[in-house]
């Protein structure tokens, strides 16, 4: 005796060449949809890991000036390793090159001091880190910070 499923309807033929080329069409034009929004998320991705390394660098900067007369040092690359336990925070994951202690990817301002008014720019990425879409930008306060570029 035969079961159900195993019985094959003389109607049923299997998938046509051409109803496989529609459902092909029909995932390649979903995946061709999601890909900007993919890339979007990606990017704002880095952007969060990139503040994220600024807010380190705040706390190391901050720790180093509470021990060094309230002022903060010459570059970025004396937090390492004392302030900073990672030489990974001077690299800016939306950019293919790797910042170190010696080369970060950010722009410092020397010669600032915990007295300097508090909204004063501290660090900030490097031109072209986000490529046209921004910067962040790190204050002596330690708040951080999207900045979008003029139009």
């Amino acid at each position: 005796m035969k079961s159900a499923i195993m019985t094959q309807h003389p109607n049923n033929k299997g998938v046509t060449i051409i109803e496989f080329i529609v459902v092909v069409i029909a995932f390649l034009v979903i995946i061709g949809a999601l890909t900007p929004f993919v890339n979007m998320a990606r990017a704002r991705s880095r952007s969060k890991a990139c503040a994220n390394n600024l807010r380190k660098i705040s706390l190391g900067l901050h720790s180093y000036a509470a021990g060094h007369n309230d002022s903060f040092p010459a570059g970025l690359g004396e937090l390492y390793p004392v302030y900073v336990d990672t030489e990974k925070v001077f690299d800016c994951p939306a950019t293919k090159n790797i910042g170190t202690k010696e080369k970060p990817e950010y722009r410092y301002a020397f010669g600032l001091t915990e007295l300097t008014p508090s909204k004063e720019t501290m660090v900030e990425d490097l031109d072209g880190n986000h490529k046209r879409d921004g910067k962040n930008i790190l204050r002596v306060d330690g708040s951080v910070e999207w900045a979008a570029p003029a139009r």
